[in-house]
């Protein structure tokens, strides 16, 4: 089973538009709203891929209902902490050629009851998991040890970790030996910024510096030009032959759900091994972009793009 933590969930609503003009009105074509979050939505796309997951968050008390309702719907299996604190929104603004607009709320500050009490959830959960995700932004004044405390209380428990965080919280957490880190490649830019590694010159060589830092291997996404793995004396590319057009919000969200998937067997050993998983990654990742909400994959989208991605060697 895999955990998927989230620690700022929201309301995340999307609106299709054909084109988005500064300063003008715009008719919607359609909205969706939904239990959302990071998260949220990797725990949804596992459940859709057939893998067993449950969604650990804190819902604002009056929410839960609606959050509860909304994963039950999709057949989410969740444990909610409830919080006195109001659940914030995340909109996308996402337009007829697949640009989307993002206006994400900062969320309100838990206190430490509410940590305490996820805290104790993640260790009810722990003897039936095998690995721990970690996925999205901390409300405003949050600890920036928290994520380092939960890496190392998991480890303790025999969960591998995944990382979708960054800034701060990323950089403390490294020294806790996460098994995979997946920041973009602007999140890795600015965690190693904060380690006083000066200007990244590439993509690997953010993933090759947050290993050197202490993440047992990274992957570090660049949008339509796919992602690049390094774990030991591995260095791996992966894309897709061709961009895909849709709604990108919930791309990310996807290919941790499948890094995960492939961690509850252990870390991948080798090139191939890696290659394989990549090609997953990236399959579902795709997959996720051509669903208008995030946290949606089709198995069959997912079937089709396999054989269309490209793995590259990196040489040193």
């Amino acid at each position: 089973m895999i955990i998927t933590l989230t620690p700022n969930p929201a309301f995340d609503i999307t609106y299709a538009v054909t084109s988005v003009a500064l300063g003008e009105s715009h008719r919607v074509g359609s909205v969706s709203e939904r239990a959302g979050g990071k998260g949220l939505n990797v725990a949804a796309v596992l459940t859709a891929m057939g893998h067993r997951a449950v969604a650990v968050a804190p819902v604002f008390e009056l929410d839960a209902g609606l959050f509860a309702s909304d994963l039950d719907a999709r057949r989410v299996p969740h444990r909610l902490v409830s919080s006195p604190c109001p659940t914030r929104r995340s909109v996308a603004v996402v337009e007829a050629d697949g640009r989307a607009t993002l206006l994400n709320e900062p969320g309100i500050g838990q206190s430490q009851r509410v940590w305490d009490r996820l805290a104790d959830e993640l260790v009810r959960l722990a003897p039936e998991a095998s690995v721990l995700t970690v996925s999205g932004s901390l409300p405003p004044g949050t600890d920036h040890d928290l994520i380092r405390r939960l890496t190392l209380m998991a480890r303790e428990a025999g969960l591998r970790v995944v990382l979708d965080v960054s800034g701060i919280p990323l950089t403390r957490a490294l020294g806790a030996g996460p098994d995979l880190v997946k920041p973009n490649r602007v999140e890795a830019a600015v965690t190693l910024t904060g380690l006083g590694r000066g200007e990244v010159p590439s993509v690997p060589g953010a993933a090759r510096a947050l290993v050197v830092a202490g993440a047992r291997a990274a992957v570090v996404s660049d949008g339509t030009n796919g992602l690049v793995l390094v774990h030991e004396d591995v260095a791996l590319r992966a894309h897709l032959r061709r961009p895909l057009s849709g709604n990108p919000t919930g791309a990310g969200d996807a290919l941790t759900a499948a890094l995960a998937a492939d961690l509850e067997g252990g870390l991948p050993q080798g090139r191939d091994a890696w290659a394989a998983a990549l090609r997953r990654g990236i399959a579902w990742s795709g997959a996720a972009v051509l669903q208008p909400v995030a946290g949606s994959v089709d198995p069959a989208d997912v079937d089709r793009l396999l054989p269309t991605v490209e793995i590259e060697e990196i040489r040193p």
